[in-house]
């Protein structure tokens, strides 16, 4: 039996309650109980009221999603490379169909002067015919990897056959890397796309290798406890301190020089003492 207000309107389930089979209350609490002056009867008439209902439907099954795997630096590379394809196909330089891309450096990247950021390497120097592109693990930033893998590309659509010149030039531009074809960087128009792209392929997956050392952040002062008079500088006598000390260096006296004399500085004798006119090793004084 469902319970309705002897005023009419919607039907509800009737609640079980320890009131007696006289107490009829709606299942979703209106009136009845909590409003006193609302009276229900029973009815054989179906339920119309939507919250009652509701207490039956079956609830939705809530799945939990798997973890997002977080996927490696390699395949993040191959997803940008996927990602860049309809570029190159635009300008009519497309790329190979399969290229491998790795983190690292690639033979002789490592300079006294600088890091090659970026190296590709011809198919006919891979056994299986593919281009290898290795990109430094210097960099960390995600829309500059992307940048200097562009770079790369441009020369695995070529083959590496123009260089940096010909083909290879007139492509880079094209597709928005300006400045010195050796060494290019993005326009800001294809630094602002590839921040996008970077922020679609999600973290790139890569901690920075600091291949000259960490750098080291200078300590800051430590500030005393209690304010002090700061001393007043000393008025300056005398001459002024040498910034860098020379270093006297002299030739024996019973040489043929007669006793040539030079002065240096630390860095350079420990390359080697100097020579004097006459092909003495000559000597610090």
């Amino acid at each position: 039996m469902n319970v309705i207000s002897v005023m009419g309107g919607k039907v509800h389930k009737r609640q079980e309650f320890d009131g007696g089979e006289d107490a009829f209350f709606p299942l979703c609490r209106t009136g009845g109980m909590t409003n006193r002056g609302t009276k229900y009867k029973g009815t054989d008439a179906e339920v119309t009221c939507s919250v009652c209902l509701s207490y039956d439907a079956p609830k939705p099954e809530v799945k939990e999603e798997a973890p997002k795997r977080s996927i490696t630096r390699e395949e993040w590379l191959h997803q940008a490379i996927d990602a860049l394809r309809p570029k190159f196909e635009e300008i009519g330089f497309p790329l190979p169909e399969k290229i491998h891309v790795s983190v690292g450096f690639g033979y002789g990247a490592k300079r006294e002067s600088s890091i090659i950021l970026g190296q590709c390497w011809p198919t006919p120097l891979s056994e299986d015919g593919v281009n290898h592109i290795f990109l430094s693990p210097e960099m960390d930033d995600s829309a500059r990897v992307l940048d200097v893998l562009i770079h790369e590309l441009v020369h695995a659509a070529d083959n590496c056959k123009s260089g940096h010149k010909g083909d290879f030039a007139k492509y880079a531009k094209l597709l928005g890397l300006t400045g010195k074809m050796t060494a290019t960087v993005a326009t800001p128009e294809l630094a602002e796309a590839l921040r996008e792209l970077a922020d679609k392929i999600g973290p790139y997956s890569h901690a920075k290798l600091y291949t000259r050392g960490r750098p080291v952040k200078p300590e800051e002062p430590k500030r005393p406890e209690t304010p002090e008079e700061p001393e007043a500088p000393a008025a300056p006598s005398g001459p002024k301190k040498q910034g860098t000390r020379m270093i006297k260096v002299v030739c024996k006296s019973n040489c043929g020089c007669g006793g040539y004399v030079v002065r240096t500085t630390a860095k350079w004798l420990e390359v080697g003492l100097p020579i004097c006119p006459v092909g003495t090793v000559m000597e610090i004084a």
